[in-house]
């Protein structure tokens, strides 16, 4: 098949949450072989069933180097090379600036952009030792380019991650490794619907009404489903990105212009 041969070896897909579990099956309708990831096992084996294409499912903590050095060798032993990466692991906490706690700070750093670091360095260094080129993507936001008042802690990892993209992909240039991120908006995730039932309890309205709300204030009118995000970033991991590194795409509906 010509579009698995443009990616090679294999794509690595982190996270099998409402945008990881779009671009899985984006990658399967490919035929691109793969490896989905996630700290809960069932997860990542819920997301490959009746695939059709090569696809493993395998327990990793992002937070743990070690762990995430065995998810690229698995992937390596069962499909070769791993020349592609997708980062969609993240969580986020929504309240009160002042009630946020020191812990659920971590633990979101921990996840949003250590996980990434850890995940881009492990993937990196198994390109340069196998010789090979690569593309990887990152799942940013753009709450990344912008204050939160309900949820710092996410925003501000999210600016690190826009700026670890940077880092990286200037770092990696020479070895032929790109590196982008794609920036969502409002997304229809399990994610979303959480913080807008939070949202919505605390003003008093309906989980649906919170939703509306903020449909209006994109212009597009609407919030946009994972399979939009996911096509983003097949383009970021396909040929037709050759000449694309360093990269915060904004996929939001013109919620966001920079």
């Amino acid at each position: 098949m010509a579009v698995r041969e443009s990616l090679g070896g294999a794509t690595v897909v982190v996270g099998c949450g409402g945008i990881g579990s779009a671009i899985i099956a984006k990658l399967a309708d490919q035929g691109v072989p793969l490896v989905a990831a996630d700290i809960d096992y069932a997860c990542a084996e819920a997301s490959v069933a009746n695939l059709h294409t090569e696809a493993l499912a395998h327990r990793v903590d992002v937070t743990d180097e070690a762990s995430v050095a065995a998810l690229i060798a698995q992937a390596h032993a069962a499909f070769g090379v791993v020349t592609r990466l997708v980062y969609t692991a993240g969580i986020i906490h929504t309240g009160n600036f002042l009630e946020l706690s020191p812990h659920q700070w971590r633990r979101t750093f921990e996840i949003n952009l250590t996980g990434a670091f850890c995940s881009i360095q492990a993937t990196a260094r198994h390109l340069i030792e196998n010789n090979q080129p690569g593309r990887m993507v990152v799942v940013a936001s753009v709450a990344g380019r912008g204050p939160r008042a309900d949820s710092s802690d996410y925003a501000a990892s999210k600016a690190g991650l826009i700026s670890l993209v940077r880092s990286a992909a200037a770092s990696l240039a020479a070895a032929n490794i790109q590196v982008n991120a794609v920036c969502p908006g409002i997304v229809d995730t399990p994610m979303t619907h959480s913080i807008h039932r939070e949202r919505a309890a605390r003003r008093g309205i309906s989980v649906e009404e919170s939703l509306a709300g903020l449909a209006d204030t994109i212009p597009l009118g609407r919030i946009e489903s994972p399979q939009e995000v996911a096509e983003a970033i097949w383009f970021l991991l396909s040929d037709a990105a050759s000449y694309i590194t360093g990269q915060a795409l904004n996929v939001c509906g013109g919620l966001a212009f920079d």
